[in-house]
């Protein structure tokens, strides 16, 4: 196999990004590769000499978010292997496309609403509310943008907002140094995550090139938790996991850095829901945000990307397989990828 690996410095380098770690394994596993430049004039000339690229998109970069798609499906209608392809990036970033995609398939999650004319929403509004309920731009991360509405008043408001100037999809400075700062357990967490500041606010200046959100309302189910949500990660015929504490005094957990392992958590269940949404919308790796309803102590998936901490799920030590047996060897997302389009 000739893999032609994504990079380019210039817009977006970082540690998060699985560039390097595929990097590093055709180094370990001679395996032949190429690094080249997807954003080159010539890309598609380029890409004839090989069988296979991966791209890792990242959601606060424009140029990814509004080319990388339509490059990496060329390069699949050319005959080449991608990451992600079609199935896997076409919702990513997007939290309604997310919902279509889980509501065809079948997988739990919340009750979901979606309006896209304020009357629609009025009438809505004026029959049986269930209250509270989640309101959620289309995109983001780290649960910037994410609002708990708790009556019929803060819902009108919210919705005259989004169906006129509608909102900004820039990350809260505030919000994140606070749920950082809340999170820390010691002096060695604070340092730690200072050191990730010029990171955050390199992302900041990124997000501040995208559009306003607006014309659309999306709200989910609000589900009662236990202190926790859970990131499941399922790549081809393993999944592993790492939990995440809520932040102090709210309901919020994505993007609060306060991680544990403990498989107890992760029930049956939910690694066979994993395992069957892969299936079902031909996922080769994707990563589920699982919430625990307290009330019925089943999981639902308020979100889902194929994107995440590959680092942070190495630290569960181990993964499950279909026959779910917990392996005691680390899951690298990135690894295991390249592993597949080996075969």
């Amino acid at each position: 196999m000739r893999l032609a690996i994504h990079k380019n410095d210039k817009i977006f380098n970082h540690y998060i990004l699985w560039t390097n770690e595929w990097i590093n394994y055709c180094e370990v596993n001679k395996v032949s590769y190429k690094v080249v430049n997807c954003y080159d004039y010539d890309i598609l000339d380029q890409l004839k000499e090989f069988n296979a690229l991966v791209f890792h998109i990242v959601n606060y970069v424009y140029q990814d978010m509004f080319f990388a798609r339509s490059i990496l499906h060329s390069a699949k209608k050319m005959g080449l292997s991608v990451f992600p392809d079609f199935n896997d990036a076409w919702h990513f970033d997007d939290k309604i496309a997310e919902t279509y995609a889980l509501q065809s398939a079948g997988a739990p999650i919340p009750k979901s609403w979606m309006f896209y004319t304020f009357d629609d929403l009025l009438k809505w509004a004026d029959g049986f509310i269930e209250l509270p309920v989640v309101a959620k731009l289309r995109t983001g991360s780290g649960s910037h943008n994410v609002v708990l509405i708790k009556s019929k008043s803060q819902l009108i408001s919210y919705a005259k907002q989004m169906f006129s100037n509608g909102l900004s999809p820039v990350p809260n400075i505030g919000f994140k140094a606070s749920s950082q700062l809340n999170s820390s357990k010691n002096m060695g967490d604070i340092v730690k995550r200072l050191k990730k500041l010029p990171f955050f606010l390199h992302t900041l200046s990124r997000a501040k090139q995208f559009p306003r959100e607006k014309n659309y309302v999306y709200l989910q189910e609000f589900i009662p938790n236990n202190g926790f949500d859970l990131k499941v990660v399922a790549v081809n015929d393993k999944v592993s996991y790492l939990c995440r504490n809520t932040r102090k005094g709210e309901f919020r957990a994505s993007g609060g850095g306060d991680l544990f392992y403990d498989k107890r958590l992760v029930t049956e269940d939910i690694i066979k829901s994993a395992f069957k949404t892969n299936k079902k919308l031909g996922f080769q790796c994707m990563g589920y945000d699982y919430v625990v309803d307290k009330r019925t102590n089943k999981g639902v998936i308020v979100e889902m990307s194929y994107g995440f901490s590959h680092e942070a799920i190495l630290q569960a030590k181990g993964h499950w397989n279909r026959e779910m047996k917990w392996i005691g060897e680390p899951l690298s997302a990135p690894a295991e990828i390249l592993k597949n389009m080996l075969k």
